[in-house]
């Protein structure tokens, strides 16, 4: 057999299904019409009795006298095309028999010499140089004339089906309307199929191919494109007086076009080209400052009594969403590229003019803010900080039900993903994402709460899981700075907007939060109470204090911080090390190097001290202060006795000192009281004009945060010495691979 040309296996690759499921429905559909038209008409099936009538006049003894002389029922059309192509085929048999018949005798002619001629063509011998060769010169033109009938067959067959299937709809609408207008209403497909030949599609996807070939190697040529100039760009800035829908795309094209060659360093598939750098400037100076005055005066808009911008309803609302469609994202792009604070603040600045067409678009929305959001939380330009928050504030305080939402979840997620990478030189910048983000929730408290409660309940799934698992790793799902640094935002949110003199009676639905907050928290400290993670301890500990210190919610912090006291790094002795001081500020984790050594061991109960004072200091004007010192003091007393650490002993007896002096005073204070504890507003305004800095304790912890900013400052220096120092040498082998390589 011989191989299959290019073209076979091209149409069995690519049409072959297509030819033959098309085929079947012309069946189908042919099958339809035949069973309608029998129905409409109510023309019976063919039986045995329809046949019999054939033969009911006619006796056995006439029938074998007569011969078998069969009469023939009506041909209907489909039997008259196939008696047609019986017949062809009969010409087609004769003509390539090549047959000479006798008309006398009606014998064949010729036929021995031709048995013989295929029988010694069979052996294998030659035919007789002298035998002439018409006849086969005759035979290859009969083939090439049936060849080409047949082909021509081919070609009109399925136009004859079609043509035959229409002419039998158009019979049926004039034998019988009525049916024809029920096959209407009923199946309206079956009057309107029109069967195409599968082999006329396979060019039209051929060329769909090829076009799309073209279309893909297709580029504009460079003699085409628009070279910009100043001179056009005065030309435009001068229309935009009066602007028009063309003009501005023509801008918005060519200002996406050069910033785009611009980032990509390539101009294929662009229209307009741009060769000089203040040209580029020029124009997007124009792109920035002059298209939203066009936008506003092709749309205009007006401003509510608050201040918020509302667009006119307008016709021309989908031609102003085609153009911002192409003009933002090149906002969008400009922006992120830019190191320059002057050209963030203008484009920030042109962002901000064409929001009340932004909101139009909610996808396009999205992608600005969040396009906004990590260049706030990735700079480390002051200025471009700055800039980004304020867009973002006033955005959602104008358009709160549109943007506030987006905004908030877009700025929480950006700080957790900044946030896992925590150091001395990146906690400012850490801290700013999170008071800045802190100003937002309070736009609008109620949304503020709904996506508070989405993610703290996040934590706790996290930390659920960590908790009933069974993997060894699990925990560090937790234990990680992202997950501490959600925990402490959390607490600084609702340290904020949670504080009764922000409420003023009107209590805040962020009070809610805190109970969960509270529990997710002490669950994280307690998940390992290993000495290696006491850093995240007190870091979370302090964000406890926090919360307790500005919402007014009493918080049991105190055994958090016993269970440290009972752990093996307090009660045995330290290994003396070389090892600098331990950083509890910017780690979570400590080394194995500084377990059981004397500057871990040292820190440790500096922090323990530290977050003692800072959480009784809370309550040292409270008229319970005794009551809720005294299970401290009395343990403290205890652990000073078992301890052998004399310089932690000394730390904590002078601790234990304070604590009864505020005592002391507080019982003095309270000694002259005449309401009872049921008095909840007399209690709460106990000593409410003694500062608590004029206390014994508040005048000792103010001393001690002194000492304690000292010793972060000194730590901080230290470290910026150590960063410049790497510097210094990275420069100096930069500098030394250099001079080798000359």
């Amino acid at each position: 057999m011989g191989k299959a040309s290019s073209a076979t296996k091209k149409f069995l690759s690519k049409h072959l299904k297509r030819t033959v499921k098309h085929r079947k429905k012309v069946q189908k559909h042919a099958k339809l019409v035949a069973s309608h038209k029998r129905r409409g008409t109510g023309e019976p099936k063919e039986d045995d009795e329809s046949k019999g009538k054939i033969f009911k006049d006619m006796d056995v003894d006439q029938f074998f006298e007569s011969g078998f002389e069969i009469p023939q029922e009506k041909k209907s059309k489909n039997s008259k095309r196939e008696s047609k192509t019986v017949e062809d085929e009969s010409l087609e048999s004769e003509d390539d028999s090549v047959v000479e018949v006798d008309s006398e005798s009606g014998e064949k002619l010729d036929e021995p010499e031709e048995k013989e001629e295929e029988s010694d063509f069979n052996v294998g011998s030659q035919p007789d140089d002298d035998e002439p060769d018409h006849k086969d010169e005759r035979s290859s033109k009969l083939r090439t004339k049936t060849q080409s009938k047949t082909n021509d067959e081919d070609e009109d067959e399925s136009s004859e089906d079609d043509n035959d299937m229409e002419q039998d709809l158009e019979d049926l609408k004039a034998e019988d309307p009525e049916f024809y207008k029920y096959l209407a209403k009923n199946d309206k497909d079956l009057l309107d199929f029109k069967p195409v030949n599968p082999l006329d599609m396979i060019d039209d996807d051929e060329d769909e191919d090829e076009y799309e070939e073209d279309k893909e190697e297709s580029r504009i040529p460079t003699e085409e494109k628009i070279n910009i100039t100043n001179t056009l760009l005065k030309e435009w800035e001068i229309q935009l007086e009066s602007p028009t829908f063309i003009l501005l795309k023509q801008l918005v094209e060519a200002f996406k076009d050069a910033v785009r060659i611009q980032d990509a360093n390539e101009e294929d598939g662009s229209k307009y080209v741009i060769n000089d750098p203040k040209t580029f400037n020029h124009l997007m100076i124009l792109a920035v400052s002059k298209v939203p005055s066009a936008f506003q005066t092709l749309v205009p808009f007006k401003k509510n009594h608050k201040g918020v911008r509302k667009l006119i309803d307008s016709p021309e609302f989908p031609k102003v969403k085609v153009l911002l469609k192409s003009h933002a994202p090149t906002l969008v792009t400009l922006l992120s590229d830019t190191q320059s604070v002057e050209t963030g603040a203008l484009v920030l600045s042109s962002l901000q003019e064409l929001l009340p067409y932004i909101t139009l678009s909610k996808s396009l929305l999205k992608q600005i803010i969040t396009a906004v959001v990590n260049l706030w939380a990735t700079t480390n330009e002051v200025d471009i900080q700055i800039t980004t928050f304020a867009f973002l504030n006033n955005s959602a305080k104008e358009y709160p039900g549109d943007i506030l939402e987006i905004t908030l979840k877009a700025m929480y997620s950006t700080f957790v993903k900044q946030s896992r990478k925590t150091n001395a030189h990146t906690m400012p910048l850490i801290n700013f994402q999170k008071n800045s983000s802190i100003e937002l929730f309070g736009i609008d408290p109620n949304v503020g709460y709904q996506v508070g409660f989405e993610y703290i309940r996040q934590l706790a799934i996290h930390l659920r899981n960590s908790i009933i698992s069974k993997e060894k790793e699990k925990y560090k799902a937790v234990y990680n700075w992202q997950f501490c640094h959600s925990l402490d935002f959390w607490s600084r949110l609702l340290s904020a907007h949670c504080n009764p003199e922000r409420e003023q009676g009107k209590e805040s639905p962020l009070r809610q939060l805190i109970y969960p907050l509270v529990q997710v928290t002490i669950g994280t400290i307690k998940l390992i109470p290993s000495p290696q993670f006491f850093p995240l301890r007190f870091y979370l500990i302090r964000s406890l204090i926090r919360v307790s210190q500005n919402t007014g919610v009493f918080i049991p912090i105190f055994p958090l911080l016993s269970d440290i006291l009972n752990s093996s790094v307090l009660t045995r002795s330290p290994k003396h090390s070389s090892l600098h001081a331990f950083d509890f500020d910017h780690n979570i984790r400590a080394n194995q190097a500084y377990l059981g050594t004397r500057v871990y061991q040292e820190g440790s109960c500096e922090q323990i001290v530290t977050l003692l004072g800072e959480y009784f200091v809370l309550y040292c004007k409270q008229i319970a202060f005794p009551e809720v010192t005294t299970p401290a003091v009395i343990y403290l007393r205890r652990f000073i006795k078992k301890s052998k650490n004399v310089k932690f002993n000394r730390q904590l007896s002078n601790l234990i000192q304070k604590l009864n002096q505020n005592v002391d005073f507080i019982t003095k204070a309270r000694s002259n009281v005449d309401f009872t504890p049921k008095n909840r507003g007399a209690v709460n305004n106990f000593l409410k004009d003694t500062a608590w800095e004029s206390t014994p304790l508040g005048a000792y912890i103010v001393v001690q945060r002194e000492i304690e900013e000292n010793r972060r400052k000194i730590l901080r220096d230290s470290l910026e010495n150590k960063q410049d120092i790497k510097d210094q040498r990275v420069d100096g082998d930069d500098d030394l691979d250099l001079v080798d390589l000359e």
